[in-house]
């Protein structure tokens, strides 16, 4: 090695020394404490009144009614007779959720109201949402016969006059549960078959109609052209965006779409006036449910 490439090396060797010595020396500094404006805590508020929701909501990550609100209600099942069937598919793990609660006052509403009610808890039912391999061309085109299980619930389908869908809203979709339930169930030659004309829906004495709650889709209660005046163009359109969803499932199976109630406005968990507010809501789910079957 010449001379002055061995004068290179040690140059080099003695400037990354000095740089390691000056870091090392560097004196921590204490990392500033963030202050919070008065304008930053007012811009919080009016979020969280905007999108209904609140710390408390977002370290819980779910709406959860308040222990001694949470209302205790199991439907009578379907009975040999003539009366209305409304079977209730609910897809939610949570059994103290506002949208729980919304699915126990759409049960006992019905109830009251002379239609019997089976309910499909797919969670308590340890359903599998998971079409297999073996399941797949029953589910897709009608060959073989179905599972013990979804020929229960086929059985159960071919019984109701009204199948309630009833989940939260995670991801704008029918919740992986849910639609595994939709997928299983409602296979080809039960909820539809081949004609010369193209499919053709086979479940035509039926409807459908979804429970949903939400978190912010524009403010609102129910169904199309039922916002509150926050946004009401986009509540609009998110409800539009539904019920192309719910009417293309509905012409598939043969069925009526009956729409749905989604709520965006649910009462804060740290709510002083929860029950009112809980209260108000489970009254407006009747006001809808009166309006779409009894009227």
């Amino acid at each position: 090695m010449n001379k002055k490439m061995l004068a290179s090396l040690l140059a080099a060797g003695l400037a990354i020394a000095l740089v390691g010595c000056a870091q090392e020396q560097v004196p921590q500094v204490s990392e500033p404490v963030e202050q919070v404006t008065q304008a930053e805590v007012e811009n919080k508020e009016e979020a969280d009144a905007t999108s209904g929701a609140s710390e408390v909501d977002a370290a819980t990550s779910a709406s959860i009614v308040p222990a001694e609100l949470v209302q205790v209600y199991s439907p009578k099942g379907f009975k040999d007779t003539d009366a209305k069937k409304a079977l209730f598919v609910i897809g939610d793990p949570r059994k103290d959720s506002v949208h729980y609660d919304l699915a126990r006052t759409a049960m006992q509403y019905f109830e009251e109201n002379g239609v019997e009610v089976e309910v499909r808890d797919l969670y308590d039912m340890n359903f599998n949402p998971v079409l297999m391999p073996e399941e797949f061309y029953y589910a897709k085109d009608g060959n073989g016969e179905p599972t013990p299980e979804i020929k229960k619930e086929q059985e159960l389908v071919s019984q109701a006059d009204y199948i309630i869908f009833s989940y939260p809203n995670w991801h704008d979709t029918p919740n992986a549960i849910v639609k595994g339930y939709m997928e299983k169930v409602f296979a080809k030659k039960f909820a539809y078959q081949d004609t010369e004309s193209g499919l053709q829906g086979m479940l035509t004495d039926k409807s459908i109609y979804t429970i949903m709650n939400a978190g912010f889709l524009g403010g609102g209660r129910g169904y199309i052209g039922d916002g509150i005046g926050i946004d009401d163009a986009a509540w609009d359109e998110y409800m539009q965006a539904f019920e192309v969803l719910d009417n293309d499932t509905a012409g598939f199976w043969g069925v009526e779409n009956k729409g749905r109630f989604v709520n965006d406005r649910t009462p804060k968990n740290s709510s002083d006036n929860y029950e009112a507010e809980i209260n108000e809501l489970r009254d407006a789910l009747k006001a809808k449910l009166k309006e779409v079957f009894f009227n």
